[in-house]
């Protein structure tokens, strides 16, 4: 019985160690990486912008390619979304949706994971000699649940080799995509009626 009593007090102050550092951690954690792709600003943006073509190079939507998504109309720019619905518990239900586009420079987005607080990303595109630098970024809000704040310690690690994936497979997919085609330049109307009168 001493012993039982013993043990129950040694889990009681191991849980309230755990408590006391988690609870001194930061409730904010970064997770960052980038890779040069050689390809365009504007076709590398393409992959992130488009909602759609993260089927391309999702790393979570390869976990479970069978998973329900279903996208906003339409599932381009700023506004745009997609939800998503699995089985597969690493997968879940949830919703990503983009918060703003600045046409092949930025694409910023908001993850809503049941069960969790919604997170902040971006996707940043940066000309690189003939390439582009992509820098993939989340910030995720562990909250006030000290063990949440425990296991943001080991976020870096956990979500950094699904970026290290999906970047691979952004540089692939855009690497293997046509060119960007630059939309056709407008005349000025003044410039329009001084050929007119020539």
């Amino acid at each position: 019985m001493k012993i039982f009593k013993r043990i129950l007090i040694i889990v009681a102050l191991l849980i309230g160690v755990a408590v006391i550092i988690g609870l001194l951690l930061p409730r904010e954690q970064h997770v960052e990486r980038s890779l040069v792709v050689d390809a365009s600003p504007a076709v590398v943006f393409e992959q992130v912008n488009n909602l759609k073509n993260w089927e391309n190079w999702s790393p979570w939507i390869k976990l479970d390619p069978a998973s329900v998504r279903n996208y906003s109309d339409p599932a381009v720019g700023a506004g745009a979304y997609y939800t998503w619905s699995s089985e597969n518990k690493n997968v879940g239900k949830g919703k990503m949706t983009i918060l703003e586009s600045q046409p092949n420079t930025l694409v910023s987005t908001e993850l809503e994971f049941e069960g969790m607080e919604k997170a902040r990303g971006y996707f940043k595109f940066e000309p690189d000699g003939n390439g582009t630098k992509v820098t993939w970024a989340f910030d995720a809000n562990m909250g006030s649940n000290p063990f949440f704040r425990i296991m943001g310690l080991m976020m870096d690690k956990m979500l950094g080799k699904n970026f290290d994936e999906g970047l691979q497979a952004i540089k692939k997919a855009a690497e293997a995509a046509p060119e960007a085609v630059s939309p056709p330049e407008v005349a000025e109307p003044d410039s329009m009626i001084m050929e007119v009168l020539e």
